[in-house]
């Protein structure tokens, strides 16, 4: 029950339109409604639900929603029960007359706006986002310098926490002539790889990356991988410090990109999104812009002041504050890179 209960609070739309009609009343009575009826019960008379009700209500759902519940029998019998259980609850919500509490209908009536504004923006925005291949062509023509692929670099890496590893490590590498993807394999088996490289599927690879792929944390690691050429492997470890752990890295340059512009037909998904929503922030503000110069809108941010007060609250070493609520306060951990 308690799960129905979650999930009738996330009906959206079509629950808006049960309580509203709530109300309104209209659930006061029993109804008898023509169509296939699928659930029927008794609260001072007889109530029922029939299947095209039920379709329509579903039909009206998010897209996701309706794949969850309209694609099998048994997302259908689920919508049943939780369409029954809040008429259930709301019939009986009604007779206690919460209906006629301030709080719900405010909240009603916001819900409302909500859904008006919507509406009206679907009309004056959402219907006219209709671009073309060829706007979609002439926004990557003006954006170009946003579709390029930065230099990148790819290295076979070894980064480890331990520096008596490390260490035996570059050793083997430089003294013995062992192959650095065979040690990364091995120190992989044991576990002891952690960073760029660390992919037990394949050990030590790094995948190509970029100067922007990191963050500055690593910026020593990066900027040596740039700087060698291909085939070279650093002759000293180099050194980094993560959230206060420090780690030790060796690695070879195995390929190197250098930057490119990407042609359209590689980013015209991107493209697309991008332009369409260009286009939508474009349309909106010249409607809204029509608007208020229509409405002959006036604003005083000069009469704006920041409310005075001669306390500061104070916060427990718990985050409560005087009413007992608890706030954000900030953490001492360090953020993750």
């Amino acid at each position: 029950m308690q799960y129905y209960l979650s999930t009738i609070c996330k009906f959206g739309q079509s629950c808006f339109l049960i309580i509203l009609a709530v109300m309104l009343g209209c659930s006061g009575k029993a109804n008898a409604i023509d169509g296939t009826v699928i659930a029927e019960f008794e609260w001072k008379g007889k109530h029922q639900i029939t299947l095209e009700e039920m379709m329509q209500e579903i039909s009206e759902l998010p897209e996701y929603k309706q794949n969850q519940y309209a694609k099998s029998k048994e997302g259908l019998v689920e919508y049943m029960t939780l369409m029954a259980e809040s008429r259930l609850i709301l019939l009986m919500a009604k007779e206690q007359d919460l209906d006629q509490k301030g709080e719900i209908k405010r909240k009603v009536q916001e819900y409302l706006h909500e859904l008006m504004v919507e509406k009206i923006t679907d009309i004056e925005v959402e219907q006219k986002v209709k671009p073309t291949d060829d706007d979609f062509r002439t926004y990557y023509e003006e954006n170009k310098k946003d579709y390029v692929s930065p230099d990148q670099v790819r290295v076979t890496c070894i980064a480890v926490s331990d520096q008596e590893t490390a260490t035996k490590a570059l050793a083997e590498i430089h003294q013995e002539g062992r192959d650095i993807t065979e040690i990364a394999k091995e120190l992989s088996d044991k576990g002891q790889l952690e960073g760029p490289g660390s992919d037990p599927s394949n050990p030590g690879d790094t995948d190509f990356f970029s100067r922007e792929s990191f963050s500055q944390v690593v910026k020593p690691f990066v900027d040596k991988a740039f700087e060698m050429e291909v085939g070279d492997i650093n002759e000293k470890l180099v050194e980094v410090e993560v959230q206060g752990s420090k780690y030790y890295m060796i690695f070879r340059k195995e390929e190197f990109k250098k930057e490119r512009q990407k042609p359209y037909e590689e980013v015209k998904d991107d493209v697309a999104y991008e332009a369409e929503e260009k286009l939508r922030a474009d349309l909106t503000k010249a409607w809204l812009g029509k608007l208020k110069d229509q409405a002959s809108v006036k604003m005083f941010g000069d009469r704006i002041e920041l409310p005075k007060t001669d306390e500061v609250e104070k916060i427990d070493p718990a985050g409560e504050n005087a009413s007992g609520e608890v706030e954000n306060v900030p953490s001492n951990e360090p953020a993750k890179e």
